[in-house]
């Protein structure tokens, strides 16, 4: 079993619709990505590996000449296509109930985003990093995600974002000029998160485009959908990824992921073995994934990374990691690094 972050097949549509905006058919740039006969409109659509989504935004960037393809992908968002959670988060009361309903119910459909939200300081701050360890062109990736954050707060509170600074992992600083006229603020690139820092005080805007009802409805319709975890995604990958959202150290219980997941352990048990897998296992892989994460896209020390993981001591991490991959995490990280130079 290969615990694999994904992203959602409705990237495909954002691109789809940049291109269509822009006079390109968008059939043979999806199909020169590997995506065949996509179908739009399906919650349950199964996810793509993020490697393809990248290239995706890679190949409408060379074929528009436009190096900005994730900003402008998120300036001009296509609403009409937008999924469940984004109007459920437009439906939400305020600014800071919008971002929260990202949080809650986005590691659901993007496996491969690691979201963090730190609002009890002056600015707060919103993380999304990319969670792989096999992608190289994420820079449209990641502009797009700080992006579309702004660009959605700014659409449903009628009020400019106060940005205060923006980080990005990436380094290619070619876009700096429009990213900074975008976000009102100065943009620092080679970061260790894609962060995003804005006044505390804007976390209590209302949103012009609330409406509880529906906000109420929408986050009901999700508990229903994701807790029933249709066959194409399978209940031991949403198990998986809420292990790989929150961490894997030895508090993570059965417990606390059922309460997570709004089921009872017993169902979280049962449902794993109709699948053939334990909590265990999937609790292995998701910490070997995300060792794979910190050794290839943080600078964390070795140490810092066994401490991350739950290991108690540097050496007791290696033996795992090398039981698990056949590699060291020095010599692992060591190619990786290479693969990124080469």
């Amino acid at each position: 079993m290969i615990l694999e972050p994904t992203l959602s097949p409705r990237f495909v549509v954002y691109i789809r619709n940049y291109l269509l905006d822009n006079g390109v058919d968008p059939t043979p740039v999806l199909g020169k990505c590997g995506i065949q006969d996509f179908q739009e409109g399906e919650e349950s659509t199964p996810p793509l590996p993020v490697q393809r989504i990248a290239d995706l935004f890679e190949a409408a960037a060379l074929v528009t000449n436009n190096s900005c393809v994730g900003l402008h992908t998120a300036q001009n968002y296509h609403y009409e296509s937008a999924p469940i959670l984004i109007l459920a988060m437009l439906a939400a009361p305020s600014v800071d109930e919008g971002i929260r309903c990202l949080l809650r119910y986005d590691k659901y459909a993007e496996t491969a985003i690691e979201t963090r939200f730190i609002s009890d300081s002056d600015p707060v701050h919103f993380d999304a990093g990319l969670i792989s360890d096999s992608v190289h062109n994420v820079d449209h990736l990641n502009e797009y995600l700080l992006s579309f954050l702004v660009q959605i707060l700014k659409t449903a509170s009628r009020k400019e974002v106060p940005v205060t600074g923006v980080w990005f992992r990436h380094t290619n600083n070619q876009n700096k000029l429009a990213l900074e006229d975008h976000f009102g603020a100065s943009v620092d690139f080679g970061m260790s998160d894609n962060r995003l820092f804005f006044r505390q005080e804007y976390l209590q805007e209302p949103f012009i485009t609330s409406n509880n009802l529906l906000f109420n409805i929408l986050k009901g319709a999700m508990e229903t959908f994701f807790s029933m975890s249709p066959e194409s995604q399978g209940f031991s990958d949403l198990v998986a990824r809420e292990l790989m959202r929150v961490g894997t150290d030895g508090a993570l219980t059965m417990d606390n992921v059922a309460t997570n997941l709004a089921i009872s352990p017993r169902t979280l048990r049962r449902r794993l073995l109709n699948e053939g897998v334990t909590f265990q296992k999937l609790k292995s892989l998701s910490r070997e994934r995300r060792a794979r994460y910190y050794l290839s896209s943080t600078s964390l020390s070795l140490s810092e990374i066994a401490f991350q993981l739950g290991f108690s001591e540097l050496s007791a991490f290696s033996r795992s990691f090398r039981a698990q991959t056949g590699d060291t995490p020095q010599s692992y990280r060591k190619r990786i690094q290479e693969s990124f130079r080469a």
